[in-house]
C-alpha cells in the first residue's frame, strides 16, 4: 500500500462491550472448586487464582455468560481500578466476578485484541480512567463510562505491527525480570549458606541462634558497634521537596543496602536547627526499626554523608577494628539476624524495635580475613542483580515511551505486506 488510510478517534464502545461480573454471594463460596476471578486475583498483568474464591462445580451450568475464556481482558471497576489481567489457558476454568470488567471485541473490522490490551494499559487511557472514576471510600467506574473513552483506531495491519513491536518489548522485559528474580534467588541462598557455613569450613558448631563453623564466635551487636536512633521531624513542620542542605534520609528511601534518591525529602533551615544532632555518616549503618520495612540494613553513600537520619531507623556506628562494616550490613540483612528481628518485633501493633533490643542481636563473627571474602562474593552478586534491574528500568521506560508515540499515531509504523493485504 502506498499510502496509509487516515487513523480513526472515536470511543471504546465503538468496537469494544465492557461486561460487569456477577454479584456471587460470599455464602456460597466454598475451598475447591471453581474460582471466581476478584480484584485481589489481577496481578502485575496476570491472575493469581492461589487464594481464590470458589464456587461449586455445578456454577459451571449456572453462570456460563460469566465464564472466562483465554486471552480476555479484564480491567478492575472498583478500588484498585488501575487493575488489569489478560486470561491464561492454565487460569480456567474461571467465572468473572462483579466490579471485574471484561471486554468483549464486538466488532474484529474496528480493533484486534492484541493491539488492544496496550491500549487499555497506557498511561494515557488509565489516566482518562482515573479522571473519570467517583467514589470517596473508593474509586468506581461504570461499564458506560469505559466505553466512552476515546481511543485511536489505526488500520488493523497498523494495530497488529504496533501490538507485535510492543509485544516483542514485553517479551525482553520477561526475560529480564526472570533474570532479577532468579539472581535474587542465587543471592539469598548464598547468604544463607556464607552465614551458617563460611567459605572452607568442615566443622561446625550448633548454638541457641543457629549453626555456625567452629572458629567463629558470637558477639551482641552492642559488642562491636554504638547503636543511637534518628528523629522525628518537629510537630507541626514538614519536610519539603527543594533541595537545600539538609537531606532527610526516611525509611522509604532504604533499598538494596543503600540509600535511593529519586523520591528523597530535605529539611528546611528552621527543622534543621532542631534536630542536627541526629545525623548518619557515610561511615555508620543504618537499620530500620519500625513499619512494614523492618529489618533492612544498609549504608549511606558518599553523597549523602551528613544527612538527616528518620526515627524509624537506627545508626550503627562500628567500633571494634574485628568487624567489617559491610559485613556487619550484610550480617544483618541475613536469615541468622533476621529471625531473632522476627522474634524481638513482637505479634501485635506496628512491628518496632527499641534500641535496647537493637542492641542484643547477636551477630555471627569470623576472623576478619574470612569476613572480608563473605563481603567480596555477596557484592558479584548484588553488582550482577544491580545491572539486571538496571536494564529492566531502562526497558520499561522504551516501553512507555513506544507505547505514548505508536498509539497515538505520533510515529507511524509499515505494517507487513502480507498482513495489509490480508486486511483489504
Amino acid at each position: 500500500m502506498s499510502e496509509r488510510p487516515e487513523w480513526k478517534k472515536g470511543p471504546l464502545g465503538w468496537a469494544v462491550r465492557v461486561q460487569g461480573g456477577y454479584p456471587f454471594s460470599s455464602a456460597a463460596f466454598v475451598d475447591k472448586g471453581i474460582p471466581v476471578v476478584r480484584m485481589s486475583n489481577m496481578k502485575n498483568g496476570r491472575l493469581d487464582l492461589t487464594q481464590a474464591k470458589c464456587l461449586a462445580e455445578k456454577a459451571l451450568g449456572e453462570y456460563q455468560s460469566f465464564l472466562l475464556a483465554p486471552g480476555d481482558l479484564l480491567l478492575g471497576m472498583s478500588g484498585s481500578i488501575e487493575n488489569f489481567a489478560q486470561v491464561q489457558a492454565a487460569d480456567l476454568p474461571a467465572l468473572l466476578n462483579q466490579r471485574v470488567g471484561r471486554l468483549q471485541v464486538k466488532d474484529e473490522s474496528l480493533v484486534c485484541r492484541e493491539y488492544l490490551k496496550f491500549v487499555v494499559t497506557s498511561r494515557w487511557f488509565r489516566d482518562q480512567v482515573l479522571t473519570m472514576a467517583a467514589g470517596v471510600a473508593q474509586l468506581n467506574i461504570s461499564a458506560k463510562q469505559l466505553e466512552s473513552i476515546p481511543i485511536y483506531y489505526p488500520p488493523l495491519p497498523e494495530q497488529q505491527k504496533i501490538a507485535e513491536i510492543l509485544a516483542s518489548v514485553d517479551t525482553v522485559i520477561e526475560k529480564t525480570e526472570a533474570i532479577v528474580a532468579q539472581t535474587e534467588v542465587i543471592k539469598k541462598g548464598l547468604m544463607q549458606k556464607l552465614f551458617t557455613q563460611g567459605i572452607g569450613h568442615t566443622a561446625f558448631v550448633q548454638t541457641k541462634i543457629g549453626t555456625i563453623p567452629a572458629g567463629w564466635s558470637l558477639v551482641k551487636l552492642k559488642e562491636i558497634a554504638k547503636v543511637k536512633g534518628g528523629k522525628r521531624v518537629p510537630k507541626g513542620s514538614s519536610l519539603v521537596d527543594t533541595v537545600t542542605p539538609y537531606p532527610y534520609i526516611r525509611v522509604s528511601d532504604f533499598c538494596d543496602y543503600t540509600v535511593q534518591t529519586g523520591q528523597l525529602k530535605y529539611a528546611t533551615e528552621e527543622i534543621y536547627s532542631k534536630i542536627k544532632r541526629y545525623t548518619i555518616s557515610r561511615h555508620d549503618l543504618y537499620l530500620s526499626i519500625a513499619g512494614v520495612y523492618l529489618g533492612m540494613a544498609g549504608r549511606v553513600p558518599d553523597m549523602l554523608d551528613g544527612a538527616l537520619l528518620t526515627e524509624n531507623a537506627a545508626k550503627l556506628t562500628p567500633t571494634s577494628d574485628c568487624i567489617d562494616p559491610d559485613y556487619l550490613m550484610f550480617a544483618l540483612g541475613s536469615d541468622f539476624c533476621q529471625r531473632q528481628i522476627a522474634v524481638l518485633k513482637g505479634v501485635t501493633g506496628v512491628p518496632k524495635l527499641g534500641l535496647q533490643c537493637v542492641e542484643t542481636i547477636v551477630i555471627p563473627l569470623p576472623p576478619l580475613g574470612e569476613q572480608q571474602q563473605i563481603v567480596a562474593g555477596i557484592k558479584s552478586v548484588l553488582t550482577k542483580c544491580a545491572s539486571e534491574k538496571e536494564k529492566l528500568q531502562q526497558l520499561r521506560a522504551i516501553k512507555k515511551a513506544l507505547m505514548q508515540m505508536l498509539l497515538t499515531g505520533r510515529v507511524r509504523v509499515k505494517p507487513d505486506e502480507a498482513a495489509a493485504d490480508s486486511a483489504e
